[in-house]
């Protein structure tokens, strides 16, 4: 029933055990690290009609002391004199018919510790919750749940074999019995005077042959006691028990356990509406923030359209310009080409040659030359043209040069797709045989001589 919400009252959270000669208070606060122990305090009570105002004063007191805000939530721990405990039974109606005042003046709540098995019954009567509510509203407090004082030892009796667990606590003059079942579920509480073994001894037996006419549990199976150490030094003083000595644990250290388990007591205010109006307003913050999310990724998907279309719209006006560029480009190395050829055609006479070659031999109508390069050595043309142009190409000669090969197509053309590409390199000089004016005098004397 614990509260986890970050406001600044809900951070702060008081449990309160309260017994006949005192009340003990533990202040849990949460910080960055989680809930932690911040401060505690013992405060004596006395008896008679003072009791109900030293509560109020005292605990007052403490409260401003700690500087507490208001509203900040209080858990109540009580004893078996004013939370009582009725014993599992197998119907409602039985249940109601053992409490001790009427319904209507009693609230309860079923101990639910043990899942599935029959509950017993915590209850208390409505004046105790209306001067506990009193008191804790007059002290800026908010009373959220009471629970039993057995609850303080039921998970850690649970854990024990037998048929039945007995606990007993020791607190300043006075004995405090709990008893459970085998599973755990809380059987009774009540608070005892501080009594010898062999009376102790046989008030444990009365209350167990009371309970056990009621409940399930095996009356042959050894009854576990947990108790201080000096109550239990002479275990054969314990016939039918098997003694064990109960753990000293601190108050603060008990109702910190407490407080932190899954126990629930009766239940005075939920607390379950902040959790959903926390959950909810985180829904409303996610729900927020991914609308937002939303509009900004179609506000930047509109953006992109418009980047999109500014681009498109850019390049359609840059196109005539880029075309025109290309067109300067390709008309700028066709002049370079000119130049070079021209410059070549005048500095060398075996270039002319060839360029004679190529316009003797170039096919006619409808091809066209586009392009020639001639030098010492080599010979190149590009031409538009069909098959038939190309096949008589092919069927030519070109004097001194070797047989036709594919011309790689420079850029500038490449978009009038010629289907005429041709070059040719000088082929090499053949040997020649030695005539007779060569040959030495003796030869050619002995070829003329007759017998």
């Amino acid at each position: 029933m614990r509260n986890r919400t970050p406001s600044a009252r809900r951070r702060h959270q008081l449990v309160l055990s309260l017994l006949p000669h005192g009340l003990h208070v533990l202040h849990l606060q949460r910080g960055i690290l989680g809930w932690k122990r911040a401060n505690e305090a013992s405060l004596p009570l006395p008896e008679g009609d003072d009791f109900l105002p030293k509560i109020q004063s005292q605990l007052s007191h403490c409260i401003e002391q700690w500087k507490l805000p208001s509203g900040a939530r209080a858990h109540w721990v009580l004893a078996g004199d004013i939370l009582g405990i009725i014993p599992p039974s197998a119907t409602e109606t039985s249940l109601a018919a053992a409490l001790p005042f009427s319904a209507n003046d009693t609230r309860t709540q079923p101990d639910l510790f043990a899942g599935g098995t029959l509950p017993s019954l915590m209850w208390i009567h409505k004046d105790w919750i209306a001067e506990i509510e009193r008191i804790s509203s007059q002290c800026q407090l908010e009373l959220v749940e009471l629970y039993a004082r057995a609850q303080l030892f039921q998970r850690h009796a649970a854990q024990r074999t037998g048929a039945t667990k007995v606990v007993i606590e020791r607190e300043e003059g006075m004995l405090i019995l709990h008893i459970f079942a085998s599973t755990g579920v809380m059987l009774r509480t009540r608070i005892l005077s501080d009594t010898d073994v062999t009376e102790l001894h046989a008030i444990l037996q009365t209350e167990l042959a009371g309970l056990r006419s009621g409940t399930d549990d095996q009356a042959d199976r050894q009854t576990q006691l947990l108790a201080p150490a000096e109550l239990v030094a002479n275990p054969s003083e314990w016939h039918g028990f098997g003694c064990l000595a109960l753990e000293q644990v601190s108050q603060a250290d008990l109702l910190e356990r407490l407080w932190h388990s899954d126990l629930e007591g009766i239940v005075v205010r939920p607390t379950h509406d902040d959790i959903v109006k926390g959950i909810k307003a985180l829904s409303l913050s996610m729900g927020a923030a991914g609308l937002l999310g939303l509009g900004l990724m179609v506000w930047h998907d509109g953006q992109l359209h418009q980047q999109i279309d500014d681009g498109r719209t850019k390049s359609r006006k840059d196109l005539p310009k880029v075309e025109a560029a290309k067109a300067l480009k390709s008309r700028t190395l066709q002049m370079a080409e000119a130049v070079q050829a021209a410059q070549t055609l005048r500095e060398n006479s075996a270039s002319m040659t060839a360029f004679t070659q190529i316009l003797a031999n170039f096919p006619p109508a409808p091809a066209t030359l586009l392009y020639v390069r001639t030098d010492d050595s080599t010979l190149a043309f590009v031409g538009t043209g069909e098959e038939a142009s190309v096949k008589w190409l092919q069927e030519r000669s070109f004097p001194g040069y070797e047989p036709l090969t594919e011309f790689p197509v420079p850029e500038f053309l490449q978009n009038n797709n010629p289907a005429i590409h041709f070059q040719s390199r000088k082929s090499a000089p053949r040997a020649t045989a030695p005539s007779a004016t060569a040959l030495p005098a003796s030869t050619a004397a002995s070829r003329t001589a007759t017998p």
